[in-house]
C-alpha cells in the first residue's frame, strides 16, 4: 500500500487527469441541463478516454525514472563566482534536449524524490586549508554515494566544476567509477562544453606513444629516486619551474602540449573542447604511472584545464604518493598529497 499511495499521488497530478477532473465538472452542467442520456454516455466517455490517454502516460513516464538510466546534474564551485544555480539550469536544459526529457528536474523530484538543487556545491574557504577542504569532499562523496544506493538504476553524473585545477584532482577520486559526465567551463566563465563520456575505465588505460605530448625530461641526479618535479603545461600559460620552490628540484619531467589540427586550424595552448579528453588524460596518467615506479614521490606542478585534472584524479586515485601544487603569490605551493584523501568521517 505504501508503494502504491506515490502512484495514485503521481496519477492524480497528471495533467491530463486534473484537465479531465476540470472538464468532467464543466460537462456534467452542461448534461445535467440538457438531461440526456446519450449525452451523459457520451461525455463520460470522453472523460474515460482522458483517464486512460493519463495512465498510459504515467506507465511510460514511470517507466523512464526507474528502468532507464538516471542523469543527475553536479555543480562545484571553488573559489569562483559564476552562479551556480544558472549553471544547474545549463546542465539541466542539455539534458533535456539530448535524451528528449521535458519537464526533468519537476519529474525526477516526482517520480524519484530527487531535489537537484541538493547538487549544488559551494566551496569559499581557504584553499590552503586542506582539513575543511576535505570535509567538502567528503560532503560531496556522501552524496553521491546516497544517490546511487537510493536509485538502485544506472546513474550518469554531469559533472560542472570550476575554477581551481588542483583541487579537481581531489574531487575525481570521487568519481572513480564510470558513469561520469564531464563539462569544461570557457574563458568567458557562463558556458560548459560537454569534454569527456566516461562509461567505462578506458579512461586508467594506458598509452604506447605519446601523440597529444611532448616530454622533455631533466635529470640532474640520476641516482636519486626520491621525489620527481612533473610539469603538465596543457593551457595557454605554462609552469614556471623557475620559481622558488620548483627550482630546487634536481629531476624533473615536462609534458607541454603540441598543437592540435581541429577540421582546418591548428590550436595551440588549449585542448580543443571537441576533441576526445581521454587521450590526453592517458597520455599524461601513463608517465605518472611509469615515473611513480622509480620515485618515491612525485610533485604535481600544473597548467591545465579542469576537466582535464578531474580525469587524471580519477585515474590515480588517491593510492600514489603524489603531490598537488598550488600556483599562489608567484610560487607553487603544496596543497595536499593525493594519499591523504580520505572520504570516511
Amino acid at each position: 500500500m505504501q508503494k502504491l499511495l506515490p502512484k495514485l499521488e503521481n496519477f492524480f497530478s497528471n495533467k491530463i487527469v486534473q484537465f479531465a477532473g476540470i472538464l468532467g465538472l464543466f460537462l456534467g452542467y452542461i448534461a445535467d441541463a440538457i438531461s440526456n442520456k446519450e449525452v451523459y454516455l457520451a461525455f463520460a466517455f470522453v472523460i474515460i478516454i482522458l483517464l486512460v490517454i493519463a495512465l498510459f502516460s504515467e506507465i511510460k513516464t514511470y517507466d523512464i525514472y526507474h528502468t532507464k538510466t538516471i542523469h543527475i546534474p553536479v555543480v562545484i564551485r571553488v573559489d569562483d563566482n559564476t552562479d551556480t544555480h544558472y549553471v544547474l539550469e545549463t546542465l539541466l536544459s542539455k539534458i533535456e534536449q539530448t535524451y528528449e526529457l521535458p519537464h526533468y528536474k519537476e519529474n525526477l523530484l516526482k517520480y524519484r524524490g530527487i531535489n537537484l538543487e541538493e547538487f549544488i556545491f559551494e566551496y569559499n574557504g581557504d584553499l590552503f586549508d586542506f582539513k575543511r577542504l576535505l570535509s567538502f569532499a567528503q560532503i560531496i562523496n556522501y552524496k553521491i554515494n546516497q544517490t546511487e544506493k537510493a536509485l538502485k538504476t544506472n546513474v550518469l553524473f554531469h559533472v560542472a566544476y570550476y575554477r581551481r585545477p588542483s583541487v579537481a584532482f581531489m574531487l575525481g577520486v570521487i568519481f572513480r567509477t564510470e558513469g561520469v559526465m564531464l563539462y569544461q567551463n570557457d574563458d568567458g566563465g557562463r558556458t560548459f562544453q560537454n569534454v569527456a563520456n566516461v562509461t567505462s575505465r578506458a579512461y586508467k588505460e594506458r598509452t604506447q606513444e605519446l601523440q597529444k605530448y611532448t616530454l622533455h625530461e631533466e635529470f640532474e641526479d640520476d641516482e636519486c629516486n626520491e621525489e620527481l618535479l612533473f610539469i603538465i603545461n596543457s593551457a595557454s600559460h605554462n609552469v614556471d619551474p623557475k620559481v622558488k620552490s620548483l627550482k630546487e628540484y634536481k629531476n624533473r619531467v615536462t609534458m607541454t602540449l603540441n598543437p592540435q589540427k581541429v577540421g582546418d586550424k591548428i590550436v595551440t595552448g588549449t585542448v580543443p573542447p571537441k576533441d576526445e579528453w581521454t587521450e590526453y588524460s592517458h597520455e599524461i596518467y601513463t608517465k605518472l604511472h611509469d615515473y611513480r615506479l622509480h620515485y618515491k614521490k612525485i610533485i604535481i606542478a600544473h597548467a591545465m584545464p579542469e576537466a582535464l585534472a578531474f580525469l587524471l584524479g580519477m585515474a590515480m586515485e588517491n593510492y600514489w604518493n603524489i603531490e598537488i601544487t598550488q600556483y599562489h603569490n608567484n610560487d607553487n605551493i603544496t596543497l595536499y598529497n593525493m594519499q591523504n584523501i580520505k572520504f570516511y568521517f
